[in-house]
């Protein structure tokens, strides 16, 4: 940064006007509406009617339903914010949100079919593919971190009257949370282009290519691996055939990118959440969403 502060800035600044044009108007909307939802009664119904299902599948009350389905509609954080407001609120425990989190912690159509199927490989079926790998991958993740202690069953109990909901504090918390978030995206912008204009991946290119495997597709799952957008992008010049490149891309994005993992782990802290166990079900993830999809792309 002090030897080529113009890259710096350059860089930084990019990251800002990605996530103000994308990420901010996408989110904002959905942590002050799902922060408002946990105040109501809402959730105790779906919570209700979900949990013979959610109960057998996870050992998890119904409402892991509800976090599922708002994390595939709006993407990362998402998942992780309402799981941490749904503990900090008492509707779930401890362990509970550990569980929820293996399977509610995903991207959304709107990145994956936009952005990279249409936006960056102009292909719906690629986001098709991606999308749906996913999403599957992520219900059989949630498998293989299942609630053992099965006496722990979703509860309709009031955590408080609608009528006494603080709707600034709401929306406080919810901005200081898209900051953050606009924080990280920037300064992972900033560090891929400061990484790769001076060469910090060279040893590691080095290393990969006496496999035979071409330097542009490793600097660009490097890259992938610490932000999505910046990775995805990079292949899209590489020579690579179209299996690899979707299982390669469904990798990344199931694996969400450090970015993601810092965004997601403000709201994981708040239960207490070992990095290390979010990183487990990540890389899970990503592994059998990745195994998913060339079964896919043979449909």
């Amino acid at each position: 940064m002090v030897i080529n502060p113009s890259l710096s800035m350059k860089s930084f600044a990019k990251g800002i006007t990605i996530w103000a044009k994308n990420v901010l108007p996408s989110l904002l909307p959905f942590f002050i509406l799902t922060r408002l939802l946990t105040y109501t009664k809402i959730i105790d119904h779906i919570g209700h009617a979900l949990t013979p299902i959610t109960q057998k599948l996870y050992g998890v009350g119904g409402v892991s339903g509800y976090v599922y389905i708002m994390s595939i509609l709006s993407g990362y954080p998402v998942g992780a914010k309402i799981t941490s407001d749904l503990y900090t609120s008492g509707k779930i425990t401890r362990k509970q949100a550990y569980t929820i989190t293996s399977f509610s912690s995903t991207s959304g159509p709107l990145f994956i079919l936009g952005t990279i199927g249409i936006g960056i490989y102009h292909s719906t079926r690629i986001g098709l593919i991606i999308l749906i790998s996913h999403f599957i991958g992520a219900i059989l993740n949630g498998l293989l971190f299942k609630n053992k202690d099965n006496d722990i069953v979703y509860d309709n109990k009031p955590i408080t009257n609608v009528n006494s909901i603080n709707i600034s504090d709401i929306m406080y918390d919810s901005i200081k949370s898209i900051l953050i978030i606009g924080g990280f995206i920037s300064m992972s912008y900033m560090l891929i282009e400061l990484l790769i204009q001076y060469r910090m991946f060279l040893p590691i290119e080095w290393i990969i290519s006496r496999l035979g495997i071409d330097t542009e597709i490793t600097t660009g799952i490097i890259s992938g691996i610490i932000e999505i957008t910046t990775g995805s992008i990079m292949l899209s010049t590489a020579s690579l055939t179209h299996i690899p490149l979707i299982m390669i891309l469904t990798f990344l994005v199931s694996f969400g990118g450090l970015s993601i993992h810092a965004q997601a782990y403000i709201f994981l802290s708040n239960f207490n959440m070992p990095y290390k166990n979010f990183l487990l079900q990540k890389i899970c993830h990503a592994t059998i969403s990745t195994c998913i999809s060339p079964l896919l792309c043979l449909i």
